[in-house]
């Protein structure tokens, strides 16, 4: 009896530091996906893109120099224009609604998970591309020109 007990109290236990946890990390990933990496440039939003995305809250926050060097890249890569040739011309803070960015192809599987990330406009000066990442840069695509 004594045996049952312990094992029972052990058991309540283990659901009270499991729900502890949970709820702990719950919190976390609200406050990860509610605060956007701070700074100081404001940029306004223009939404060009159909798949609507929630802006965080932080507006004023600033492009990391590293996703812009990335994206960067990666137009002047798809483009064939010089990299210094391309101008960021806005970036704004946006949670995205999958881990496609909101932008699945036709057969691919998306995590179903709010993304915090960026939309990002460079320019050429003739010519306007919007990208989308997550908050790293480690994922990002080009929206298709509507």
């Amino acid at each position: 009896m004594k045996m049952k007990r312990s094992m029972m109290f052990q058991g309540l236990l283990i659901l009270l530091l499991m729900g502890s946890l949970a709820l702990g990390l719950r919190g976390r990933i609200s406050a990860i996906a509610d605060g956007m990496p701070s700074g100081g440039m404001s940029s306004t939003s223009q939404t060009i893109s159909k798949t609507p995305a929630k802006t965080t809250a932080k507006a004023t926050a600033k492009l990391p120099s590293n996703i812009a060097d990335i994206v960067r890249k990666d137009l002047s890569k798809q483009t064939g224009i010089p990299a210094n040739k391309l101008q960021l011309v806005q970036s704004t803070p946006k949670t995205w609604s999958d881990g496609c960015l909101g932008l699945a192809k036709a057969d691919e599987m998306c995590s179903q998970m709010m993304v915090p990330g960026w939309q990002v406009v460079f320019s050429s000066g003739t010519q306007r591309w919007v990208y989308r990442t997550d908050a790293t840069g480690r994922i990002y695509r080009m929206e298709k020109n509507t």
